[in-house]
């Protein structure tokens, strides 16, 4: 991952609440443009019991929206994370590119990202199409310092997959 994507956050401590969305696919200059257009606006009236939320906002590898604010001082309630939510959803159709649909893994396959449905998994691991040591992008991270720390991306090994499937996942080699 690109480190000068994580400038969006300096300053904001380890603990800040992330949340990430995948796109179907990389955002073309024009898309990043508006991405970035959408989300400035969207910032300063993003409130929770009406105190401003203290948030930054990235685009990770072209693909990844990464939203992250300080829990220390703002703590969100659920009507204000569904509001961030709703406002990633409208940038989406605004933007005519769907986000990856949550029963869908993603996948470094070629330096591309791939998604792969949750039910193909097993067939994909018993067949070698898929193997242990394949990155696999985690998007249920919740901090931001998890994503400081090269957690988004693991081999499949080190993640929920392998503990499920460990009777057909071996480590390729």
């Amino acid at each position: 991952m690109q480190q000068a994507a994580l400038q969006s956050f300096d300053g904001f401590p380890d603990d800040a609440r992330l949340w990430l969305a995948a796109f179907q696919r990389p955002l073309l200059p024009e898309e990043q443009g508006r991405l970035r257009v959408h989300f400035e606006a969207f910032r300063p009236h993003w409130k929770s019991h009406g105190e401003p939320i203290d948030s930054a906002f990235a685009l990770l590898e072209g693909q990844i929206l990464a939203v992250a604010e300080r829990t220390m001082l703002t703590q969100p309630s659920g009507c204000a994370i569904d509001a961030m939510l709703r406002q990633i959803y409208k940038l989406a159709d605004l933007l005519a590119l769907p986000l990856i649909d949550a029963q869908k893994v993603l996948v470094r396959a070629g330096g591309n990202f791939q998604a792969v449905p949750k039910a193909r998994l097993e067939a994909m691991l018993q067949s070698g199409e898929l193997g242990a040591d394949i990155p696999v992008l985690d998007l249920t991270l919740q901090h931001l310092g998890e994503l400081r720390q090269g957690r988004m991306e693991r081999p499949m090994a080190q993640t929920w997959i392998a503990r499920k499937y460990a009777a057909v996942l071996s480590p390729q080699g």
